[in-house]
C-alpha cells in the first residue's frame, strides 16, 4: 500500500506527515526523526515494514511543514508529537525518535503513557539541551542543504535543558534503546547505563559499525532490531 500526504493542525502550525493508513490488527508505528530530519527520511523504514501502518512527521520548521517565526521549545515540539499522534492514531501504537527527536518521543511518552504500546530510541541520552551560540553555525554547516538558519537559531534561542532521566521509571511499556558502537555515536557506556537501571523493561543494542547515524553502514542489521522488537509487542 503506498504512503499518502496527510497534513496535521499542531495550534495553528501546519505539519506535514506521510502514512500508511491500517491493513491489519498490527500495532502502528510513528516516527519522529531528528534534530532536522523530514518525514521523507524515514520512507526505507516504512517501505521495508509494509503492511504495518506507519506515519512518519516532519515537525515544524522541518520538510514541508510551516516555518513559524517561533514556537520551538521543547514543549512546542512534544505538542507536535501529540497534535500528530491524536490526527492519524487510533488507540495505541509504538514510537520512535531519532537523536533530539528521541528526546521529543520521550517527553510525549512521559505524558501520555497509556497510549503508548512501545518506546524506540534512537542514540539519544534521556534529556534535552539548552543549546550554545556556536551550535547555530556548526549546524548550518553541517547539514547545510536541509538546515533553515531562522529554525536553527529559534531552536537555540528557546532552548533550555529538559532532564528525563528521574522519570524514566514511569514508563512502563517495553523500550528499545538503538546505539552506535564507534566514537561518533551520542549514547555513551555511562548513558545506556542509566537508561538500563531506570527503565522497566528494556532491551539496548549497539550496532557496532554505526556512529550516530545509526542506520548506516547496516541498513538491514538496524532494521531487523527495529522489526524484532514490533514483532514482539502486542497487536
Amino acid at each position: 500500500m503506498p504512503l499518502e500526504d496527510r497534513w496535521v493542525d499542531s495550534r495553528g502550525v501546519r505539519l506535514h506527515c506521510l502514512v500508511r493508513p491500517p491493513a491489519g490488527d498490527e500495532l502502528p508505528l510513528v516516527i519522529v526523526p531528528g534534530t532536522f530530519g523530514t518525514a521523507e527520511d524515514y520512507v526505507p523504514e516504512m517501505t521495508a515494514l509494509e503492511p504495518r501502518a506507519c506515519a512518519s512527521a516532519s515537525l515544524r520548521g522541518r520538510g514541508q511543514s510551516d516555518t513559524p517565526a517561533d514556537g520551538y521549545t521543547f514543549a512546542d515540539h512534544v505538542a507536535d508529537v501529540a497534535a500528530v499522534v491524536d490526527s492519524l492514531v487510533l488507540g495505541r501504537f509504538c514510537l520512535m525518535g531519532y537523536s533530539m527527536g528521541a528526546a521529543y518521543a520521550l517527553g510525549y511518552a512521559l505524558q501520555a503513557p497509556d497510549r503508548v504500546a512501545g518506546l524506540v530510541i534512537g542514540d539519544y541520552p534521556a534529556r534535552y539541551p539548552a543549546l550554545a551560540a556556536t551550535w547555530v553555525e556548526r549546524a548550518i554547516e553541517a547539514l547545510p542543504d536541509r538546515t533553515r538558519p531562522e529554525v536553527a537559531r529559534a531552536l537555540q534561542r528557546e532552548s533550555s535543558k529538559v532532564t528525563m532521566w528521574d522519570d524514566l521509571p514511569t514508563i512502563a511499556c517495553p523500550v528499545l534503546i538503538l546505539r552506535g558502537g564507534t566514537p561518533e555515536a551520542r549514547l555513551t557506556d555511562e548513558f545506556a547505563a542509566m537508561y538500563r537501571e531506570r527503565l522497566r523493561d528494556v532491551e539496548i543494542v549497539t550496532l557496532e559499525r554505526s556512529g550516530h547515524n545509526i542506520w548506516e553502514p547496516d541498513f538491514d542489521v538496524y532494521l531487523g532490531a527495529v522489526r524484532t522488537f514490533l514483532e514482539r509487542l502486542p497487536s
